[in-house]
């Protein structure tokens, strides 16, 4: 039987026990070239890799030699091969494996049954925990996108564990993706309808994006569900104080729109000619004497009116002396409407023309 091919290391007191134990792991990998052989699985290369028995570069060509031999179980896709890599697979081991993924090994049975080598313990299947473990260090790295693809697997394989989808909630909330983030926090409110902190960080996120109102009856509601969650109380009372404080300086803007700046009020106004403002007119009395006399002409008498219309003077300005006395005794007996201004009642002064025919 054709021996396997290592390459050469210089050993020392202090590395030959690591190195002796780790090439008898993967030895016992490929002692069989002529018989059944289990390819290798994800997880076999991943704790090969994560190995501290060897150095790197020795990990790295003792693999290689194995995946070459044995072949895969799984099909390298773009976030396996750089999982790999961030493990400290080098390209050529990588190469090794992306040629052997697409092949499909059929085991070979030996004609003569050789003595049975040592078999290394079954490698764990990677489960919930595994995926979830691995994606909370991811995260806490600040790795993000490499978190998704293990909470991802992790809830693929348990859709109703809660934690899993507040920790991708998180994860996204690390890449301000909060729009993803509310999902989680939707589903798990779906999965645990009275989780207080589901909602309390719902509320964070929908105030990140500016949902205001939303925020508050989540804050609210996780309030509802514990009296004690101090930091959603704290959080509701701050966006209460600050929707009042908005709502009364938007009620302060609405009214000053509404004030209209009301002119100075005057003292009075000038009808100019009363006439046409005139209730009751009184007709001036046409003296004999002035009759005699032929006297005529017209009369012009100013008059000031007080905010009911009342005659408050009388004076005549023009016309014949002897016709003035009985024209202004005519217009103290007169009535007016009242003057107004802005709507407003006012005092207001005018004239009234008398004509006398001769």
């Amino acid at each position: 039987m054709k021996s396997a091919s290592f390459p050469r290391i210089k050993l020392t007191p202090v590395n030959f026990l690591p190195f002796f134990l780790l090439t008898s792991f993967l030895l016992s990998l490929t002692a069989f070239s002529q018989t059944a052989q289990p390819q290798l699985s994800l997880a076999d290369i991943l704790i090969g890799l994560r190995s501290k028995k060897v150095t790197l570069p020795e990990r790295n060509s003792l693999l290689t030699d194995a995946v070459k031999k044995r072949g895969v179980t799984f099909t390298l896709t773009p976030e396996i091969e750089k999982e790999l890599e961030n493990t400290g697979a080098d390209k050529v081991f990588v190469e090794a494996i992306r040629q052997k993924s697409s092949k499909a090994i059929a085991p070979v049975i030996a004609a003569v049954k050789p003595t049975p080598a040592p078999i290394p313990a079954a490698t764990p299947t990677p489960d919930f925990n595994f995926y979830r473990k691995r994606a909370d260090e991811y995260a806490l790295k600040g790795s993000f996108d490499l978190a998704f693809i293990d909470y991802n697997k992790a809830i693929e394989l348990n859709p109703k564990d809660v934690s899993a989808y507040f920790k991708r909630a998180q994860a996204h909330s690390g890449k301000k993706d909060f729009s993803r983030a509310i999902s989680d926090y939707d589903k798990m409110i779906e999965l645990n309808p009275k989780d207080s902190h589901a909602y309390f960080n719902r509320g964070e996120s929908f105030e990140k994006i500016g949902s205001t109102q939303k925020a508050v009856a989540d804050y609210q509601k996780a309030v509802e569900l514990d009296a004690n969650n101090e930091a959603a109380k704290n959080n509701l009372q701050r966006l209460e104080a600050e929707q009042a404080k908005i709502v009364l300086e938007q009620k302060k803007k609405e009214e000053a729109a509404k004030v209209i700046e009301t002119p100075a009020l005057p003292q009075s106004i000038d009808l100019g000619q009363l006439n046409s403002f005139a209730v009751k007119l009184v007709t001036p009395i046409y003296p004999e004497i002035a009759q005699k006399i032929n006297a005529g002409g017209a009369v012009m008498v100013q008059i000031s009116l007080d905010e009911e219309g009342n005659v408050v003077s009388a004076k005549a300005v023009t016309g014949q002396k002897i016709l003035r006395a009985t024209c202004e005794d005519a217009a103290r007996k007169s009535r007016f409407k009242p003057a107004l201004f802005n709507n407003r009642p006012i005092k207001a002064t005018g004239y009234i023309t008398y004509n006398f025919t001769k």
